[in-house]
């Protein structure tokens, strides 16, 4: 019982052929990501908790400048199966909306997702300092939040960790160069610990370079629990809980 809790779909996808070709693999749980005003629609009509399918709404900080209000994603989590806020954050890697739009987009989104109940799904490349600063200073101490796709070292994950996130680890982990990665899964503790395949991007060796897959997960979850000395079926049954812990999934 392996679970994806954060991948996307594009508009060209069979998303039945994804979901189908997951499940035989055995990954039971699937959250798919809504990130834009172009494709949360999409998303959450995807949504079939009776099948394992979960869907997240927010607005990706690469699109933050199209922000108008709240509306729409008050209409799309008012469906059954969505369960985050998300993906919301900073990136000033690309730096594709300037950083004001992102940081006054990010705090929106956050406090509706305490509005709402939810948990934030937060992806943050290249604005560690903004983004922990943002966090720190805007959910309620105790609020749980998800830091995506971990790609930093083990001193940022000390401090989301000491904040009380949640670190999900993808394919990255997986590649030769990602010691930094590693050091980081090395000190997160099990219970905090969530899995990703961020597909279509990140596949994880042997197939790093392709295009990635929620039916690719056995193989994160399997490089994962060798890292943290756990038999996979243990690492499978505890991130699986872990999910259903942080985005209130109910079996």
């Amino acid at each position: 019982m392996w679970s994806d809790t954060h991948f996307h779909l594009d508009p060209e996808d069979n998303p039945q052929e994804i979901f189908a070709a997951a499940h035989a693999a055995g990954v039971d749980l699937l959250i798919v990501q809504g990130t834009s005003l172009d494709d949360c629609q999409r998303t959450v009509d995807l949504a079939d908790p009776a099948n394992g399918v979960y869907v997240t709404a927010g607005l990706h900080p690469h699109v933050a400048n199209t922000f108008t209000d709240l509306e729409p994603f008050r209409k799309w989590h008012e469906t059954n199966g969505c369960v985050a806020v998300g993906e919301i954050g900073l990136d000033y890697h690309y730096d594709l909306s300037p950083h004001d739009d992102q940081k006054r987009v990010f705090e929106i989104f956050l406090r509706f997702a305490v509005e709402l109940g939810k948990p934030p799904v937060i992806h943050c490349r290249s604005a560690f300092d903004d983004c922990y600063d943002i966090i720190k200073n805007t959910l309620p101490t105790g609020y749980p939040f998800l830091i995506h796709s971990f790609a930093d070292t083990h001193t940022e994950a000390r401090k989301w960790l000491d904040l009380g996130a949640m670190l999900s680890f993808n394919g990255m982990s997986t590649f030769k160069k990602s010691d930094n990665v590693r050091e980081a899964l090395a000190i997160t503790p099990t219970d905090r610990i969530l899995l990703e395949t961020d597909s279509p991007y990140l596949a994880p060796v042997p197939y790093r370079g392709q295009r990635n897959t929620p039916a690719f997960i056995p193989i994160i979850g399997n490089y994962v629990a060798e890292q943290k000395g756990l038999p996979p079926e243990e690492l499978a049954q505890i991130t699986i809980d872990n999910a259903k812990r942080f985005f209130h999934i109910n079996p």
